[in-house]
C-alpha cells in the first residue's frame, strides 16, 4: 500500500548511520567487484584503492552537513544524487555508490519504498553522466545547487519515488 500525498511522506532527518568512510568503503566494493569500475587501463588496483581513500573525508562530511533536511524526500533524494555525482569524489561507480548510500539512508530513516526500475534508473544514470559533462563542475560550495542535474535526478524520483506503509 502505497502513501499517496508526497507531502505527508516522510523526510530524511538522520544521516548518523553513515560517515565519510562508508562512502569510501562502499566505492572499494565497486572496485573490488565483478561490475566494470572504469579505468584508463594505466591504474592498478592499489592505486584506483588509494585514489579512493585519499578523497578527504571533510569533503564527504559537507554532503551530510549541507543535506536538506527540511526539504521534501524526492527533493532530498535528488540532492544527494547531485550531490555525489556531481561532485565526482571517485574514479569511477559515483552513480553506484550514491545509490546504495541513498537506499541505506531510507532504510536508516525508515522510510519504506517501491522498488525502483532498473531500466529506468540506468537511463537516468546515463543522462546523468551526460549532463554532468555540459554543465559547471559540481564544487563543495554548490552540492545542493538546483541546475540541470539536479532537475534530472528529480524527474527520476518524481517518477519512481512512492513511499509505501508495508515492510
Amino acid at each position: 500500500m502505497s502513501s499517496s500525498n508526497p507531502d505527508d511522506w516522510p523526510r530524511i532527518t538522520d544521516l548518523a548511520g553513515l560517515d565519510a568512510e562508508d562512502f569510501k568503503y562502499r566505492n572499494t566494493q565497486f572496485l573490488k567487484g565483478d561490475t566494470v569500475y572504469e579505468q584508463t587501463g594505466h591504474e592498478t588496483f592499489e592505486q584506483l584503492r588509494r585514489q579512493i581513500w585519499n578523497v578527504r573525508n571533510s569533503d564527504l562530511r559537507e554532503v551530510f552537513r549541507q543535506f536538506p533536511r527540511d526539504d521534501p524526500l524526492r527533493e532530498q533524494c535528488a540532492g544527494w544524487m547531485h550531490a555525489v555525482v556531481g561532485n565526482h569524489f571517485f574514479p569511477d561507480a559515483n552513480h553506484r555508490t550514491a545509490v546504495v548510500l541513498l537506499r541505506r539512508l531510507l532504510r536508516q530513516n525508515g522510510i519504506n519504498y517501491r522498488t525502483w526500475s532498473r531500466s529506468r534508473l540506468a537511463a537516468v544514470r546515463d543522462k546523468s553522466h551526460t549532463v554532468r559533462g555540459e554543465i559547471e563542475p559540481i564544487r563543495l560550495d554548490t552540492l545542493y545547487q538546483r541546475d540541470r542535474l539536479y532537475d534530472v535526478w528529480l524527474e527520476f524520483f518524481e517518477e519512481e519515488l512512492v513511499v509505501t506503509t508495508e515492510e
